[in-house]
C-alpha cells in the first residue's frame, strides 16, 4: 500500500516538473515547429498517449481554417483540415472544454460527422489551445487506458493554456519580423527610388537623340537592305532601354493614382482580349476562372493592369515552347484573425508551368533588379509589390502543384 502511494506520488511530482519545465520553455521559445515539437514530447512524457494531431489556425490555400501540423504515430491517414466556421472548431471556441468522446455522447453525437475521421483513428480525446479570447489550435489524443485521472486531466489543461499563449506569441514574433522586413525594404526602396531617378533623368536625353538619329539615317537605306535591318534592331534595343527607363522612373516615382470602382472580371477580360494575339503566337492557352458576384475594387485602372500585364507575361515568358496560364478571381477571407473578421479581399492568382523559382529565391523576386530570367530588368514584380502594397494588399508567391509558379494577390474590396 506503501509502495503503490509512493508511485502515484512520484507521478505526480513527475508531471508537475515536466508542466513546470513547459512553461519555462516557453520563455525562450518563438518558433513555432519548436514549440510544436516540444508540446508533443511533453504530452508522450504526462500521459500515456499512443497518438496525438495537433491542428493550428493557419491558412490552407485561400480559406482560414485549422490543419494537422504534428503528430505522435505511424499513421499515414490524411486528416481533413478543421473549417472556422465548422461545427467542431465553433464548439471548441465558445465552450474551450476538455472532450472525452465516450463521456459526452450527445456532444460527440452532435460533431460526428466531423469527428468521423479522428474516430476511424480511435482518437477518443480531444481539448483546445486557447490564449486570451482566441482558438489557437486544437490536439487530439489516443488514450488505450481511458480517460485522464484528475490530476492529468488539470495538467493537460495548464499545457492547453501554456501552448496556447506559446503558439499566439510565437505567431505575434512572426508578424513582428514580417512588419520589420517591410520596413526595412520599404527604406530600400526609398533609397533606389532617389538613385533610379538620377540614373533616369541621366538616360532619357542622350536615347531620344539615338533614336532620332537613327531613325534619320534609316531612310537613307534600302528598305530591305541590311543595313536598314540593323537600324530597326538598334531601334528595338532603343525602345527597350526606354522601357527600363520608364520603368526606373515607376519606381522612384510612382505616377498620381486616380482610383475607381472597377470590375475585376471586365479588367480581366479586357487585358486577355489584348494579349490573346500574343499568346497563340507563342502556343500559350490562357484560361480565365472568375467568380461570380464579386464585389469592385477601389484602385487605378492603370496600375491594375500593369500588374496583370506583368503577372501574365511572367508565365508566358517562362514556357518559351508554349503551355497553359490560368488567371482564377475568387473572394478571398482575411488571415489576420482564427476568426473571419468580415474584411473582404478578392484574391487574383496567376499559374504557369514554367520551370519555376526555387523556394529559397522566391522572397528576392521582389527585390530591385532582382532577376532569374536573362535579359530581365527585376523591375516588374517590385513595380507590382508597391502597387499592391499602396492599395493595402498583399502579392506573395509559391510552387504550383504541378510545378510551375503560383503567384497570389490580394487586394481590399469595396
Amino acid at each position: 500500500m506503501v509502495g503503490r502511494f509512493l508511485n502515484l506520488f512520484q507521478r505526480r511530482q513527475k508531471g508537475d516538473s515536466l508542466v513546470t519545465e513547459f512553461g519555462e520553455s516557453l520563455l525562450l521559445i518563438v518558433d513555432s515547429e519548436q514549440l510544436k515539437n516540444n508540446l508533443l514530447s511533453k504530452i508522450r512524457e504526462l500521459i500515456s498517449a499512443e497518438k496525438a494531431f495537433v491542428y493550428l489556425a493557419g491558412q490552407s490555400g485561400s480559406q482560414l481554417s485549422f490543419h494537422c501540423v504534428d503528430r505522435i504515430a505511424q499513421t499515414q491517414s490524411q486528416l481533413p483540415d478543421l473549417t472556422v466556421n465548422g461545427k467542431l472548431v465553433s464548439w471548441f471556441r465558445v465552450n474551450r472544454e476538455m472532450l472525452f468522446f465516450s463521456e459526452s455522447k450527445e456532444v460527440t453525437q452532435y460533431l460526428a460527422k466531423e469527428l468521423e475521421p479522428f474516430l476511424k483513428l480511435s482518437i477518443n480525446l480531444a481539448f483546445p489551445l486557447v490564449s486570451m479570447d482566441r482558438l489557437i489550435g486544437i490536439v487530439f489524443l489516443y488514450l488505450p487506458e481511458g480517460p485522464p485521472s484528475k490530476d492529468e486531466n488539470a495538467k493537460l489543461r495548464t499545457l492547453g493554456r501554456q501552448a496556447g499563449l506559446a503558439f499566439e506569441n510565437a505567431l505575434l514574433f512572426k508578424e513582428r519580423l514580417y512588419q520589420n522586413e517591410r520596413m526595412f525594404r520599404a527604406e530600400q526602396l526609398a533609397t533606389m527610388g532617389q538613385f533610379a531617378a538620377g540614373i533616369a533623368h541621366e538616360l532619357r536625353n542622350p536615347l531620344t537623340a539615338i533614336r532620332s538619329t537613327v531613325q534619320y539615317l534609316a531612310g537613307e537605306f534600302e528598305q530591305d537592305g541590311e543595313q536598314s535591318k540593323l537600324a530597326g534592331n538598334v531601334l528595338d534595343e532603343v525602345d527597350r532601354l526606354n522601357g527600363i527607363v520608364e520603368n526606373l522612373l515607376n519606381l522612384a516615382k510612382p505616377t498620381e493614382s486616380n482610383p475607381q470602382e472597377l470590375d475585376v472580371r471586365e479588367e480581366i477580360e479586357h487585358y486577355l482580349y489584348f494579349v490573346e494575339a500574343q499568346a497563340k503566337k507563342q502556343n500559350i492557352q490562357i484560361e480565365a476562372k472568375i467568380e461570380k458576384g464579386l464585389p469592385k475594387l477601389l484602385c487605378d485602372r492603370a496600375e491594375l493592369r500593369q500588374v496583370l500585364i506583368n503577372l501574365v507575361l511572367n508565365g508566358m515568358q517562362a514556357m518559351p515552347d508554349g503551355g497553359p496560364v490560368l488567371i482564377k478571381a475568387s473572394l478571398f477571407s482575411a488571415r489576420d484573425d482564427t476568426i473571419t473578421s468580415g474584411k473582404r479581399e478578392i484574391l487574383i492568382e496567376v499559374k504557369d508551368k514554367g520551370i519555376g523559382i526555387p523556394p529559397n529565391l522566391s522572397e528576392r523576386v521582389f527585390e530591385p533588379f532582382f532577376t532569374t530570367k536573362p535579359g530581365g530588368t527585376g523591375l516588374g514584380l517590385t513595380i507590382c509589390n508597391n502597387i499592391i502594397r499602396r492599395y493595402g494588399g498583399e502579392i506573395w508567391i509559391e510552387k504550383g502543384t504541378e510545378g510551375g509558379t503560383l503567384i497570389r494577390v490580394t487586394l481590399p474590396s469595396i
